[in-house]
């Protein structure tokens, strides 16, 4: 029900806030993401944070690959939360680096609270997310393709400026699907 989640209004035009709503486990590519932030300048390295917000078996090597790369100061590991609905608006960008997907309840509800999605071409997601224009579509398993678009909205030399939460509203609403 898109009407239940908090919209965003403004976005930054640079250093975005960042987050992750997902099942932690392998097939969820946040392993990729931790890279990705690994490989980023120090200039931006020392500043960006992500919130990643779940819980699954593959929480603790996530940690211990944050942990052994030194970015510690980089993520924000929140757990379960029963209130995404009025989280979302708080960020700027989703980040969903998926090696599989079916069809993501996570981009529906980001986009309902007009928070654009970064994510891969797998299952339904470019069903949702059309690249460029509310959200990113970039490769599997490709840190450096992520590292390369963070800098950029980091710097503020991308970004996506629609409302995405209209899509949301007349495509995949409930009373539609």
């Amino acid at each position: 029900d898109y009407k239940l989640f908090k919209k965003r209004h403004l976005r930054n035009e640079s250093k975005p806030l960042l987050l992750v709503a997902s099942h932690l486990v392998y097939t969820k590519g946040v392993q990729d993401l931790i890279q990705a932030i690994n490989i980023l300048p120090n200039s931006i390295k020392k500043s960006i944070v992500i919130d990643i917000y779940g819980t699954g078996i593959y929480r603790k090597e996530l940690e211990k690959l944050v942990h052994e790369l030194g970015l510690q100061s980089n993520f924000n590991f929140l757990g379960s939360v029963s209130n995404l609905f009025e989280t979302y608006c708080k960020y700027d960008y989703l980040l969903q680096p998926t090696h599989m997907e079916c069809f993501s309840l996570a981009i529906l509800e980001s986009l309902s609270a007009n928070v654009p999605v970064i994510t891969t071409p797998v299952g339904g997601n470019e069903e949702v997310v059309k690249n460029g224009i509310n959200g990113y579509i970039l490769p599997v398993q490709d840190p450096e393709a992520w590292s390369e678009l963070l800098m950029k909205l980091y710097l503020g030399e991308e970004k996506i400026t629609t409302n995405t939460s209209d899509l949301i509203a007349t495509e995949f609403s409930i009373e539609k699907m």
